[in-house]
């Protein structure tokens, strides 16, 4: 064989080979992190939107919670309450801007009813942290150590901005989704109360 065609072959194995290799890459493991501190009872203010895929809505939104309750309010972009959720363990009321009340023991439902997504009750407090509870995994960190990515539930949740640059700093920007529904959170005050 002469040299220059030694040489292509040599090549073309070498591409054959490593583009084989870059074919068969298992995907990537969930990142490991160390664990947040979680607050067990906070307050936060801030914007939203939520769309289902078909309707789409956004405001503002206040957030009392503690492991006793929360209080959900989310307001028109005008400022006026559009409606107050009010859970605990036993059960949910619901006051919508008309001034009518409803109550259930179907919390996670309500919370659908307020927002126009059903995201999943129990979680959105470690959504709020960038914590992944039991069952949910950190997909991606950010060059700082803090996760950028969390799946659970069913959703994805990117972390797009934290509120400054230390480690243990609070989302600011927070985009889920799951199919066709997403909800964006913007924090603008965080307040632990713990």
């Amino acid at each position: 064989m002469n040299r220059p065609l030694a040489g292509f072959v040599a090549i073309a194995a070498l591409t054959t080979v490593a583009l084989t290799g870059c074919a068969i890459q298992p995907a990537p493991p969930a990142a490991t992190v160390a664990p947040r501190p979680i607050a067990s009872a906070f307050e936060l203010e801030g914007r939203i939107s939520a769309t289902d895929g078909e309707r789409a809505a956004n405001g503002g939104l206040q957030w009392f919670h503690s492991p006793a309750v929360d209080e959900w309010t989310v307001l028109s972009p005008l400022g006026q309450i559009v409606g107050q959720l009010v859970t605990s363990a036993e059960s949910a009321r619901l006051r919508t801007a008309d001034g009518r009340v409803e109550h259930s023991d179907d919390a996670a439902g309500m919370l659908h009813r307020l927002l126009g997504v059903a995201a999943p009750l129990d979680g959105l407090a470690y959504w709020v942290q960038a914590a992944a509870r039991p069952g949910a995994r950190v997909l991606g960190t950010d060059e700082r150590g803090r996760p950028a990515r969390i799946t659970d539930a069913g959703w994805t949740i990117d972390y797009v901005e934290y509120a400054g640059a230390a480690v243990d700093a609070m989302p600011r920007r927070i985009d889920a989704h799951w199919g066709d529904a997403r909800i964006r959170l913007i924090i603008d005050q965080w307040t632990p109360l713990n």
